[in-house]
């Protein structure tokens, strides 16, 4: 399922917000949370107690970095949400396993991080954007949520596989359904809000219903979002706009209001 098209201008795009972002709040660093290199997290904090928001990046496990997302922060951090956003070693270096194994120790460290001001946080959801909705979905199966938040998420990994983006990645077949999660229920199935751009492949669009029905049949509430004129990148620059519906999906997965 490659994304088709010229995405120059969105990284670029993606880059200046971020950078706004981070020089508008305060934050800290490349906090390392494994041996890795790109094993870091960026926290913005709250007060203590406060949700937690942690966001990963997508790329199709090859390319990008928290760095091209933090613009995602701005929308939590308005709601008074801390925020962590992963970093994660990267295709062809790691493989799948390796990956997932990263991003769930990043969200252990970004929780332990928000606890250690003061109080356990009042919420706790995950979020990614393409092959980072794959990797929230993999901190869901392992770790109990209060809300996932999902953009132009890969959920069925087998068509994946069978394109040559598994030229990077190397998935074999038991390794795609390992790590589906169209395949691998939620540790809890609290709420799903899962967003699809009206422009995107029809694949992502199958994707997306598949995984919105298999929640709601794990018992969890499932809202989904078609995003009239979006593709795959411009959706995920909705969560610049407070006034947004995504974003105001996203406020309420953080305050259960």
């Amino acid at each position: 399922m490659p994304v088709a098209g010229n995405v120059a201008p969105y990284l670029e795009r993606f880059a200046a917000e971020s950078a706004t972002t981070k020089a508008a709040f305060a934050h800290e660093a490349n906090l390392r949370y494994g041996s890795h290199e790109r094993e870091t997290i960026d926290y913005f904090p709250a007060t203590p107690g406060a949700p937690l928001f942690v966001w990963v990046h997508g790329g199709y496990w090859r390319r990008l970095s928290k760095d091209d997302n933090a613009f995602v922060a701005g929308v939590p951090l308005r709601a008074g949400a801390a925020v962590a956003l992963v970093n994660y070693p990267l295709a062809p270096e790691a493989d799948l396993d390796r990956i997932v194994a990263s991003v769930r120790s990043a969200h252990a460290f970004a929780l332990a991080r928000a606890s250690g001001d003061g109080a356990f946080p009042a919420r706790v959801v995950a979020g990614g954007h393409s092959v980072g909705a794959q990797l929230a979905a993999a901190i869901a199966a392992t770790s109990s949520l209060d809300g996932l938040l999902t953009l132009s998420g890969l959920y069925d990994l087998e068509p994946v596989r069978r394109s040559n983006v598994n030229e990077t990645i190397a998935m074999d077949e038991a390794t795609a359904a390992r790590h589906s999660p169209l395949l691998v229920p939620p540790a809890r199935a609290s709420a799903l809000v899962a967003a699809v751009g009206e422009r995107e492949q029809d694949e992502f669009h199958r994707q997306q219903r598949a995984y919105a029905a298999a929640w709601r049949a794990w018992g969890g509430d499932v809202t989904e979002i078609d995003e009239p004129g979006d593709d795959h990148f411009s959706i995920v620059l909705r969560l610049l706009h407070d006034d947004d519906a995504l974003s105001g999906a996203l406020r309420t997965l953080l305050t259960g209001r």
